[in-house]
């Protein structure tokens, strides 16, 4: 019997990587942008935004090298890695749907090594000029009609439509879909609970809330899931079916969004060891990059504090 064919495809920042890769380069270069970059949430479009506040970036004498070892520093957990691999030992197709951009995306998985894991990566096209400059386009251009999607998606970029054409590009037997905001709501009601598609929604953020608002818009099988030990062990548990860790704190699945939006942690067994449910923190492969990041004169780096509270901030308004 054939092996079944799976389509995985993933949101990027806040589900392959807990941060913002978005707001990690300014947090992270310079606090005055990155205060600009909070302020002008809602005002300007979002990707807009973003290729503005490069060009100050830019004037501001950083380079394409320090946003480069910036991005390479972002924590990826050893655990999404294993998960990731394992998807691809078994012929998955693995792609990435992003409201991010290339560079961003690609500088990331190329640090950690992983991106050959990768079918593709659809997400607003970037790149650097001669001078060093980076500059950012809308994925869906303003050459182009309006999607029209009347879900929470971005002008720039619709993932349900986007994630329709990969649905339809060849057979899949099973698809998966895997983010934590708002606009991966529209790509999750793309699934169908017939072909056994799963939903794995981040819990505590604007994807479950959006869930819970329209449940009947969702009919895949969901689970919340709320760090990379989770994700890696409903991966297994796809793999080696459900009942692969009966005794010893096997996954149980929602069967539909208007079911209990109980976490995925909350519905492990009692059996599982005290080691594996006192502690929710993943293990975080050491970043690739030997030294901190040397910003030059100009870079005013925040503290790990002030840089974890408003990256949560900014996700949760942003979403």
């Amino acid at each position: 019997m054939a092996p079944l064919k799976r389509l995985f495809v993933f949101d990027f920042d806040w589900t392959l990587i807990d941060a913002d890769s978005d707001y990690f380069v300014f947090e992270h270069l310079n606090a005055e942008l990155s205060k600009i970059q909070l302020n002008s949430i809602g005002k300007v479009q979002w990707t807009d935004l973003q290729q503005r506040l490069l060009g100050e970036l830019f004037d501001r004498g950083i380079s394409k090298e320090d946003i480069e070892r910036t991005l390479s520093s972002i924590p990826f957990a050893s655990e999404r890695i294993e998960a990731l691999t394992l998807m691809k030992e078994h012929d998955s197709d693995l792609y990435i749907l992003s409201d991010a951009n290339t560079v961003y995306i690609e500088t990331i998985l190329k640090a950690y090594k992983i991106d050959h894991l990768f079918t593709g990566i659809l997400t607003n096209p970037a790149s650097f000029n001669p001078q060093g400059r980076l500059n950012v386009t809308r994925y869906h251009g303003l050459d182009k009609p309006p999607h029209q999607c009347q879900l929470p998606c971005e002008p720039n970029l619709c993932k349900g439509l986007e994630l329709q054409k990969l649905i339809d590009s060849q057979h899949y037997d099973q698809v998966i879909y895997m983010g934590d905001a708002s606009n991966d709501f529209c790509p999750s009601t793309r699934l169908l609970r017939e072909r056994g598609d799963l939903v794995l929604a981040r819990q505590g953020l604007s994807l479950e809330q959006r869930i819970k608002e329209r449940p009947e818009l969702v009919q895949a099988e969901i689970i919340y899931w709320q760090d990379a030990k989770d994700v890696l062990e409903v991966t297994q548990d796809i793999f080696y079916g459900r009942d692969r860790l009966s005794g010893a704190g096997g996954v149980k699945l929602i069967s539909s969004a208007a079911s209990s939006t109980t976490s995925l942690s909350t519905m492990v067994e009692s059996t599982v060891t005290s080691s594996s449910t006192t502690s929710s923190a993943s293990s975080v492969v050491d970043s690739p990059i030997d030294d901190q990041v040397e910003p030059s004169s100009s870079v005013k780096v925040l503290s790990a504090v002030e840089s974890s509270d408003s990256k949560m901030f900014a996700q949760a308004v942003k979403a």
